[in-house]
């Protein structure tokens, strides 16, 4: 080639060079900046001649330097790197650059390295697929994409010491719309794609903060914060999350361990949490509640058994606080109207942090040892008479809980809804005024000053208005010298005998 030819086609090339939107640069081994196109001045604000032979280039990159730097080292190390980055520029626009690191070598030594960077944001859009082979090539794009979110996370990664993307560039970027991006970023990572963005930034930012690389104040500047209380009230929420999701984490542990004692004990036991919701449950409480059909992990004690009374709430949110409550003996029904015997004990389960976590709840029936127990007779008697006649129902007057429980047949024989629990002023109101209520009134102050049985016949009036004729047998229970409880049967009389009749 003639050296006019040659000279001019090297003219040619820089003025080429200088015109390009590319950046174009070499940096030497020792990372100087040792050529600049213009396109700096565009996206830096930098002139060629401020960066030739005297910038590095950490103090071009700025953040941007330890997000580059694992490729500076590779091409530093002989190899072509090609990645993509999104970048601020000075009119505050963020553009999304493809970069390409070429190594200069020499001799099998690496002297330095050749920058290109080009904007591709064009080419995220979808207004630039025209024809067919350009939608099907985003077609192939979609389809051997694998994972949209996890690119879509890896574009946030790549962001991290920029700024925040936009739904609307990631949405292009990635071919996908921006409703559908919210709602499946948020159901698979719990959160909004910009609080994740943030979450990234404040993990980077307690590594270097944490190994004093860098303080509050530098990872604000870094971040592009304009207001460091901004980023102060960020990271303190940052702080807040992650000691939040190491204790829930804690406790996720020992949930785990504790879910595998409970449910491999043979006795009846629930594991409750603070918000009383199941934790586990043993298979013979499964079996003890008639719950094998239901799902119970992460529901309410109050959603899974709704018929709990007052009481039993009370001791529950007393345990909450500590305390531990044990029945020996608790008459009760089921839901059937089936009435059992139960002994409980309700007491709280600590964290390794001696924190209450919850409940455990122990519960056995047992019906069948109260009607084999010889010594027991009051309990027998009742158990027979129930079995033995129709339309009795069983009732029990609690005087430690100031609670009174009737069974669901006595309910529908006095006509009252299933949820109905009355107090002992509404109980007696039953009994038909004058002698009944007086007879009645007698035989439960009896029993329960004397501890003697009562057993009388009196006329009840239902809550619609029926009269009936009942015999009322009632058993005294103490403890400590004290009458805590009267229980018994109630027979309808559908045609008594007239020598029983009053007078």
């Amino acid at each position: 080639m003639p050296p006019n030819n040659k000279q001019k086609l090297l003219e040619l090339g820089f003025d080429v060079i200088e015109h390009t939107d590319a950046m174009l640069s070499y940096w030497d081994e020792n990372l100087i900046c040792r050529f600049a196109n213009n396109a700096y001045m565009h996206w830096y604000g930098k002139k060629p001649e401020d960066m030739i032979n005297k910038m590095h280039i950490r103090d071009l990159l700025g953040p941007l330097f330890e997000a580059n730097l694992v490729h500076i080292e590779a091409v530093l190390g002989g190899k072509v790197e090609i990645f993509e980055q999104h970048m601020s520029i000075p009119n505050g626009k963020t553009k999304n650059v493809r970069i390409t690191y070429f190594p200069n070598n020499e001799s099998g030594k690496t002297k330095g390295f050749y920058a290109h960077a080009v904007d591709i944001s064009p080419l995220s859009s979808f207004s630039q697929i025209g024809n067919d082979d350009s939608f099907n090539t985003a077609n192939n794009y979609i389809s051997t994409a694998g994972d949209v979110l996890e690119e879509v996370v890896k574009t946030l990664k790549s962001c991290i010491l920029t700024s925040f993307p936009g739904i609307p560039s990631l949405s292009k970027k990635h071919f996908i719309s921006e409703s559908k991006l919210k709602r499946d970023f948020k159901q698979k990572y719990n959160t909004t794609i910009f609080n994740y963005y943030r979450y990234l930034q404040m993990e980077l930012a307690h590594k270097y903060i944490t190994e004093k690389k860098s303080s509050k104040g530098q990872m604000a500047v870094i971040f592009n914060f304009s207001n460091p209380s901004n980023f102060f009230a960020c990271y303190k929420k940052f702080l807040s999350e992650k000691s939040t999701k190491q204790t829930n984490n804690d406790s996720q542990k020992e949930n785990n361990w504790h879910q595998t004692l409970v449910e491999q004990t043979p006795a009846a036991i629930a594991m409750l949490d603070t918000k009383m919701k199941f934790i586990a449950v043993s298979q013979k409480w499964i079996q003890d509640n008639k719950l094998q059909n239901k799902e119970i992990s992460g529901k309410s004690i109050y959603e899974i058994i709704p018929k709990i009374r007052l009481k039993h709430v009370e001791i529950l949110n007393s345990c909450l606080s500590g305390a531990i409550s044990i029945a020996e003996t608790e008459f009760s029904e089921n839901e059937n109207g089936a009435v059992f015997w139960l002994h409980w004990t309700v007491k709280p389960w600590y964290t390794k942090a001696e924190q209450i976590g919850g409940l455990l709840i122990y519960a056995e029936d047992i019906t069948s040892m109260k009607l084999n127990d010889n010594d027991d007779k009051i309990i027998s008697e009742i158990l027979n008479s129930t079995n033995e006649i129709m339309q009795v129902g069983a009732w029990t007057r609690d005087f430690v809980t100031n609670t009174t429980i009737w069974s669901k047949t006595l309910k529908q024989i006095l006509e009252v809804p299933d949820d109905f629990n009355p107090d002992l002023a509404t109980a007696f109101s039953f009994y038909k005024e004058g002698a009944s209520r007086d007879l009645a009134t007698k035989g439960f102050n009896d029993t329960f000053k004397n501890g003697t049985r009562f057993d009388i016949e009196v006329d009840m009036v239902t809550a619609k208005g029926r009269t009936i004729r009942a015999r009322l047998i009632g058993y005294p229970d103490f403890e400590d010298g004290k009458c805590s409880r009267i229980s018994g049967v109630f027979h309808v009389l559908l045609n008594p005998p007239p020598e029983i009749l009053p007078g």
